[in-house]
């Protein structure tokens, strides 16, 4: 397993926020060639040494729809997804485990589990309605499902299934948005291992409807060798 990581801040706040070291969440990805389990492990082993406190996400129901949009049948996009989440979540538990995490089952999450609380709630509207009313939400949510259903079918989806998709980074905006309020921290920072279309208009600040709340950060992390940053 990697045992050091690039981590590269996206922001002047986020780099201090790194530097404060307080709370990282992890967000992994299904049917991505990066998340394999031998790369969750070394991820999560390198964030629980470097961070006080680890929280790690994975999709919840709406990514089935990732691939009805794509053209699976209800039943076989449910199974799929139900598969891809187990090979997520399985490596990330072990590693938690090591680490030597109270109850490891609290700090992994998917968004349907946390659907009915309330801070999660309250983000979800704030994301749905700059969906509706911001341009460069609306934008980046539907890159966001545009390249999740091209990825998953090979063809360049119509608006209508971007439509069908658009509820899996939907459900995913109110971690990145405030994670702090969802997860009981006072910051947080929300890593991948690029940038994202769905991040890009909350750190840039073209988004006008939707802001990150006070201590949300992002970063980028990569394993050591593979670009440009702060080696942890």
């Amino acid at each position: 397993m990697a045992s050091h990581f690039l981590i590269q801040p996206c922001s002047p706040d986020s780099e201090r926020l790194v530097k404060q070291a307080e709370h990282v969440l992890l967000g992994l990805s299904p049917w991505n060639g990066y998340y394999k389990p031998r790369n969750i492990e070394a991820l999560i082993d390198w964030a629980c040494t470097h961070f006080q406190h680890v929280d790690v996400f994975v999709p919840g129901y709406e990514a089935a729809h990732t691939l009805t949009a794509a053209g699976f049948t209800a039943p076989k996009a449910v199974h799929r997804t139900r598969r891809a989440v187990s090979q997520l979540r399985n490596p990330a538990l072990r590693a938690l485990q090591r680490a030597g995490i109270d109850d490891p089952q609290r700090h992994l999450h998917t968004w349907t589990q946390l659907a009915d609380r309330p801070p999660y709630v309250a983000s979800r509207a704030r994301a749905e309605a700059a969906y509706r009313d911001d341009p460069a939400v609306r934008r980046s949510c539907r890159l966001t499902a545009y390249g999740a259903v091209r990825h998953a079918s090979g063809l360049d989806p119509t608006d209508a299934q971007i439509d069908q998709a658009v509820s899996y980074p939907l459900a995913e905006l109110p971690l990145v948005v405030d994670g702090p309020a969802i997860l009981g921290t006072e910051t947080s920072v929300f890593v991948y291992h690029r940038r994202m279309d769905l991040v890009e208009p909350l750190i840039t600040g073209e988004a006008t409807h939707l802001r990150p709340a006070p201590g949300q950060g992002y970063a980028v992390v990569t394993p050591a060798g593979d670009g440009q940053g702060a080696t942890l």
